[in-house]
């Protein structure tokens, strides 16, 4: 009963709000894939770890290699159980066999060997902006812990 009074007694304020809304909403859909740049092949990952026997030696604010994704898998350890997956597909040449690799002087750097763009792994793998072409952070893949096991799925 309430909202009908209001319809009928401001339906302008209705329509304009339901215009925003729409307007909102067309604006915002295009953002759900922001951090895949040009498209990265989608590959099922569906990846158990266990944190002691495979991740006891990964320190936080380290980061591995691992086999998934499309040209591999870099896991970042943030903190104790926080962790990062991202894909070593470079966002400017996803279509590449090659992966990104990591810096032989700093730890979380990792640079594409065809474009030359670099990533920071502890920003959110992001590229620096400095070097390269690449304008896209790497793919995240979804982490959870399920009791000592951590699962990278997507």
């Amino acid at each position: 009963m309430f909202s009908y009074f209001w319809l009928q007694m401001f339906p302008h304020k209705f329509n304009q709000i339901r215009s925003w809304t729409v307007l909102w909403v067309l604006l915002r859909a295009p953002a759900c894939e922001t951090n895949r740049g040009q498209l990265i092949p989608y590959v099922s990952v569906n990846i158990p770890l266990l944190l002691y026997a495979d991740l006891g030696t990964l320190g936080v604010g380290e980061c591995r290699t691992i086999d998934g994704g499309v040209n591999g898998i870099i896991l970042y350890r943030e903190a104790d159980l926080v962790f990062h997956a991202y894909d070593r597909t470079c966002t400017q040449y996803p279509d590449h066999s090659t992966g990104v690799e990591e810096s032989e002087t700093f730890e979380g750097i990792y640079t594409c060997p065809d474009c030359g763009s670099t990533y920071i792994i502890v920003n959110g793998a992001t590229p620096d902006g400095n070097s390269g072409p690449a304008k896209y952070s790497l793919v995240e893949y979804p982490t959870s812990i399920q009791g000592d096991v951590l699962l990278i799925r997507n």
